[in-house]
């Protein structure tokens, strides 16, 4: 069943392109037979590497979640710079097979248009309904903005840390690093789910898990679809956008 590559093969049934350590196709579900290559996942220094810098990134969230010490945004912007930092090192380390990915590969306006458009709508919803639900279940409303209010330009500042900061780093930590790792085990459907949940407990939001799993599924499909991260990357700096807004709005500073 191979093509001539020592990972990878297709199925002796349906022809889909599967890995070489699949022993059964993601797409019929036919056996592959065992005389493909296998690879260890504890032997991989790639999954290894991304499993620590995922485990980097979880532990500062848990740092800044769980303790006082960050509660001002003087401290928390050099967390920002950090975690970029790291990302960023990573990317080096990777730069191969990201880049590829930083190309804005078919580019479509009308496409381009269209995702926008849906992280406007997504937002939107996602707004009214944490709203609501933040107003029922603790009776309160979260501020974003009253963090920023200290700074000069608060609104920037905002937009900066909520907005283009994670539309960027994140993209390329979870659709970037963390995807390309996983591709070598898992079928892209998988990859795409893994990412996604992955990224949504980072968050450490509980209440937000029914928005940010579909929100990071919808990202990983459009990085496998297009094979670039920058629709996602538009995508996310345009919903987070427009969640900035809305709290602009409720706190009476969007003017």
């Amino acid at each position: 069943m191979s093509n001539g590559s020592i990972n990878i093969y297709q199925c002796d049934e349906c022809w889909t392109t599967v890995k070489g350590h699949h022993r059964f196709c993601h797409n019929c579900g036919a056996f592959q037979g065992f005389d493909a290559p296998r690879t260890s996942i504890f032997s991989n220094t790639n999954i290894q590497s991304s499993f620590f810098f995922y485990i980097i990134y979880l532990f500062i969230c848990l740092l800044v979640q769980f303790t006082d010490w960050f509660g001002s945004y003087d401290r928390l912007f050099w967390v920002e710079i950090v975690m970029a930092a790291i990302t960023l090192l990573y990317v080096k380390i990777n730069w191969q097979s990201i880049k590829p990915l930083l190309r804005f590969n078919n580019f479509n306006f009308t496409r381009l248009t269209g995702a926008i458009s849906l992280a406007i709508i997504f937002s939107a919803i996602v707004n009214i309904i944490v709203t609501k639900m933040n107003l029922s279940f603790f009776g309160t409303e979260i501020s974003f903005y009253s963090t920023y209010k200290i700074y000069k330009m608060p609104a920037l500042v905002m937009l900066y840390s909520i907005a283009v900061n994670p539309a960027i780093f994140e993209e390329l930590a979870f659709r970037g690093i963390i995807y390309n790792s996983l591709s070598v085990f898992l079928n892209e459907r998988l990859v795409i789910l893994v990412t996604g949940i992955a990224f949504a407990a980072i968050h450490l939001s509980f209440l937000s898990l029914f928005w940010l799993i579909p929100f990071g599924i919808l990202l990983g499909a459009m990085r496998k679809t297009y094979n670039t991260i920058w629709y996602g990357v538009i995508l996310h700096f345009t919903f987070n956008l427009v969640a900035c807004l809305f709290d602009l709005y409720k706190e009476g500073a969007l003017w």
